[in-house]
């Protein structure tokens, strides 16, 4: 048996990759070098720690990359992401390496700039790495390493479809993930035809970077060649019947031919299997390792041991090999395989974007541990060893579980049907383009233990927003900046309904003109509703913002520089419509300065400035101060440890003033 601490780890993190009866590798073109993207994961969450782990997520993850690169085929292209470690907000992506043959030491470089930030735009970061491919040809991978799931309320699932029909696969490493976030991110690489390692340890980061960025690069991922292997290719094949299994030839050539088998004296499966073949005792001596179904190894004359394994399944057999006739490797798995459906009760119509959870359920069948399999789909087949199961399929808000047993050498199916609705909800008036606020759709219902009434379901920022709900009576909402339109209505099983909310609003495009001797203070706005049923104020730091706006009065304030220029202005706000208003603040640059003899005093000075009404309005302790202020009069105090002294100003709109106090 290879026991060593490699194989143990690889062993452990494959639970997630159980459906190995849905993975497709496309087609690349061998002679071309691959193309590989590592996105890396800069959010906030990435300072903290990870079982075993003195340093942060980030810093063991940066490290294990540095270690891993060297392994990696000096022509593969290799190119660098990140997200979260800029700004640390939902459009925080940067390219931080472009696609090009590996240069380790710059990448490496490249990824003590990441320091972890704010948010993690899991799904808009892998689309961006997907564009990143656009003029490559051959081999395309992505490598995730990351530590949650998307909060940008962006669906991973359906960035990882459009990465599939560009023809890209996704690999992921965990670090640390919960099983709830784990089963979200397997579809990546369940559509995709990727794998997922979810590291539990620091030691566990090391190998699962390296194993993931060397199946990226792997032109052909069921027939891997290691550094000094024998070969490995299919099995001498017989009539290409689908699903069947080729015989071993009595008169084929000496060597190793795989097969496994669910239970002693069964037919040997088609499927593919991760095998692994050790020469017995010499754990490192690796002859092949790879996913194939039924693959021949080509291999000397001696014993060896011989692993096959999909997620949860581990056996192993050892052989002995003779130089002149074909060894059979009979691997027995104990296992069986379950087919599930998830379908709609009212119409038994397959839930394509339902996502089945396969958990072990143990001896008593009631408490569900770790999931051992997940995929995404209406159908699909799993490799399961023997035992109790519960199967939960879950689309939108609703949820269906089943218990089941799987014998071993079974081959069994399994339905479980949602009794479900879905709602379809567009909004009419809504703006768009870049400036326009967001618009985000939401179901709610009447819950009377929740905060004023009712408990929101569920939420989507999809322009057309699709929910899957249990039957029942909800409140739909549509909402765009402060504009909101929302309805009632009831649902029934297997009902499809749509709906277009009206959000009946205006925009209004704030800008600020300020006289170009005092251009270039930062602005600010702040939006009042002045006939609302309820107080309602919205700021803004932007600098020509467009606003979406409830049709009503408001009254608009800019603020301009950091003291106390301000511009107000008044103005109705009409549905349909776009207002533009622009300020023009009447301000002016003021300098201050305490002379004696002629020349600046450089030494401790108080100044103290108020407006007309007595009022504070600048306090520094700057030998020559400068702000930008609202024209009128002031009162100007200077101080120092011996005297003060007072001099009224009036400034004007536009204007730059140097005042000049003397001490003398």
């Amino acid at each position: 048996m290879w026991n060593g601490q490699r194989s143990q780890f690889l062993l452990f993190l494959s639970w997630v990759a159980g459906v190995a009866f849905l993975a497709a590798p496309a087609a690349v073109r061998a002679q071309e070098p691959a193309s590989v993207i590592i996105v890396f994961d800069g959010s906030g969450s990435m300072a903290g720690t990870i079982e075993g782990g003195r340093a942060s997520k980030v810093a063991m993850a940066r490290d294990a990359v540095r270690r891993a690169l060297p392994a990696v085929n000096p022509k593969t292209r290799v190119g660098l992401l990140t997200f979260g470690h800029r700004r640390g907000d939902c459009g925080d992506i940067e390219m931080l390496r472009p696609l090009e043959p590996l240069d380790a030491q710059r990448l490496g470089d490249s990824l003590e700039r990441v320091n972890p930030r704010g948010r993690g735009p899991v799904a808009n970061a892998l689309r961006e790495a997907g564009k990143a491919f656009d003029a490559q040809s051959g081999r395309r991978a992505i490598v995730l390493i990351h530590d949650d799931n998307d909060n940008c309320q962006q669906n991973v699932c359906q960035a990882a479809e459009e990465l599939r029909r560009a023809g890209i696969t996704v690999n992921v490493v965990g670090l640390g993930l919960k099983p709830m976030d784990a089963a979200a991110m397997a579809c990546l690489p369940q559509v995709t035809g990727g794998r997922i390692l979810n590291v539990r340890t620091a030691e566990q980061i090391n190998i699962g970077v390296e194993e993931m960025l060397r199946v990226a690069e792997n032109e052909n991922p069921q027939f891997q060649r290691q550094p000094g292997a024998g070969a490995a290719r299919p099995g001498p094949q017989a009539e290409a019947v689908p699903g069947a299994v080729p015989p071993i030839p009595a008169d084929g050539p000496a060597g190793i031919y795989l097969r496994a088998l669910l239970t002693a004296g069964a037919e040997p499966i088609g499927s593919p299997l991760h095998w692994t073949v050790v020469e017995e005792g010499k754990p490192d001596s690796v002859v092949f390792a790879g996913r194939a179904a039924n693959p021949y190894v080509a291999a000397a004359p001696g014993r060896y041991v011989v692993e096959a394994r999909d997620g949860p399944i581990v056996s192993s057999l050892a052989v002995e090999v003779g130089d002149k006739r074909p060894t059979p490797a009979l691997v027995v798995l104990n296992a069986g395989t379950l087919t599930i459906k998830a379908q709609a009760q009212k119409t038994a119509a397959p839930l394509g974007d339902a996502i089945v959870t396969v958990r072990d359920a143990g001896q008593g069948g009631d408490a569900a541990g770790a999931p051992v399999a997940v995929f995404k789909g209406g159908e699909g087949q799993l490799l399961l060893p023997a035992g109790r199961y519960l199967v939960r399929v879950e689309q939108g808000a609703v949820r269906g579980e089943r218990a089941v047993v799987v014998p071993a050498g079974s081959q069994g199916r399994l339905e479980v049907p949602l009794n479900a609705a879905r709602v379809l909800l567009t909004a009419a008036g809504s703006e768009t383009g870049p400036s326009s606020e967001p618009l985000v759709f939401s179901v709610v219902e009447d819950d009377p233990d929740a905060p004023k009434g009712r408990r929101e379901v569920a939420r989507s920022a999809a322009r057309q927003a699709d929910f899957v709900l249990p039957p029942g009576t909800y409140h739909v909402v549509a909402r765009q900046g402060r504009v909101e339109a929302r309805e009632r209505l009831a649902v029934g099983p297997g009902d499809v309904v749509r709906r277009s909310l009206n959000l009946v609003a205006g925009r209004l495009a704030l800008s600020t003109k300020p006289a170009a001797n005092v251009a270039g203070e930062p602005v600010s706005y702040r939006v009042e509703r002045l006939d609302g049923p309820v107080p309602d104020v919205m700021t803004t730091s932007r600098a020509s913002p467009t606003l979406v706006l409830p049709g009503g009065r408001y009254r608009v304030e800019g603020r301009y520089g950091a003291m106390n220029v301000r511009a107000t202005r008044d103005v109705e706000v009409k549905a349909g419509q776009t207002q533009q208003i622009v300020l023009e603040p009447q301000a002016a640059a003021l300098k201050l300065r305490l002379v004696s003899g002629g020349s600046p005093i450089v030494g401790e000075v108080l100044w103290d400035i108020r407006d007309e009404s007595g009022a504070t309005v600048w306090t520094t302790g700057q030998s020559e101060p400068g702000a930008i202020l609202q024209a009128g009069r002031y009162s100007v105090r200077a101080e120092t440890r011996e005297k003060r002294y007072d001099r009224a100003v009036e400034l004007r709109p536009g204007e730059s003033r140097v005042l000049e106090m003397t001490a003398d």
